[in-house]
């Protein structure tokens, strides 16, 4: 990935889609799930935004790198950022990856079990989809608050006034 973009650092310009498409899929995933009718219907669209904001995740990382070792040659510093921004790349990919069980299960579960020869009796007592959501949600809370997190203490570092 080139380091700048028409004479701009590429980092600021790719970073918002990890920024934007991270948090809204959280909240996708958060007001979808509860509702059997909206899974089938949402849960892809989800996965692929999920994908997209940890795949922009993945670019903000791949530039922030470069910059941070820009900003140590000329004596400043980057703070946190740096690994609250791994932090949000982390938490990205996990939000990517429940979001996808999530559609699979839900898309393919049965003709898995149905292949494999599982029978009922090795069911769970309870709503097997709304466990996969509860278990989810908080993954999805914990990317988009590390999200906030790295976000914040960037533009900190770039809208501070030093007096």
């Amino acid at each position: 990935m080139p380091d700048t973009v028409f004479g701009l650092p590429s980092h600021p310009l790719v970073v918002h889609l990890a920024v934007v498409l991270v948090p809204l899929a959280a909240a996708a995933l958060i007001a979808v799930g509860w509702n059997e009718a909206w899974r089938t219907v949402y849960y892809f669209p989800i996965a692929l935004l999920s994908l997209a904001g940890a795949a922009g995740a993945f670019l903000a990382k791949q530039s922030g790198e470069p910059l941070q070792h820009t900003l140590r040659a000329a004596g400043k510093r980057a703070g946190d950022h740096p690994q609250q921004g791994d932090l949000a790349f982390v938490s990205a990919w996990l939000l990517a990856m429940a979001c996808v069980a999530l559609y699979v299960y839900h898309a393919y579960g049965e003709r898995i079990r149905e292949r494999l020869g599982i029978t009922d009796r090795y069911r769970l007592p309870f709503n097997e989809h709304m466990a996969l959501y509860v278990a989810a949600v908080p993954v999805a809370l914990l990317a988009v608050g590390l999200m906030v997190i790295a976000g914040h203490s960037g533009a900190s570092l770039v809208w501070k006034t030093n007096k």
